[in-house]
């Protein structure tokens, strides 16, 4: 599938689907996400401590899937802080009050599709 069909596919969307691998087996879980060109943006619930993330820093193969649209791509951490700052700065400006649901905002990931 095209990158742009997936793109767009996930400008009407408030979640994605996360799929990652975890003891040799795949799990899936809704995600709220940003977007910045071709690179999506996932920010986990509890930082570093989030269950998926750990998941993903073991194997970055991940899964994004939204609408019947489905990618394959390779996560990266997001480990400067201003970039950090600029995705929690979208997620916020798209979701609104992150607070209110997340516990820790040290760490994201980016997957560029």
């Amino acid at each position: 599938m095209a990158t742009t069909e997936f793109l767009e596919a996930l400008k009407s969307a408030s979640e994605v689907e996360l799929t990652v691998k975890r003891a040799g087996k795949w799990t899936t879980r809704p995600v709220w996400f940003a977007v910045d060109g071709a690179t999506v943006y996932l920010l986990p619930m509890y930082g570093a401590n989030t269950k998926w993330y750990k998941y993903v820093s073991a194997n970055p193969e991940i899964e994004l899937s939204v609408r019947g649209k489905k990618v394959r791509a390779e996560a990266k951490p997001v480990s400067d802080t201003q970039k950090l700052a600029d995705v929690i700065d979208r997620i916020r400006s798209k979701y609104g009050e992150l607070e209110r649901y997340y516990r820790k905002l040290d760490t994201a990931i980016g997957a560029t599709i």
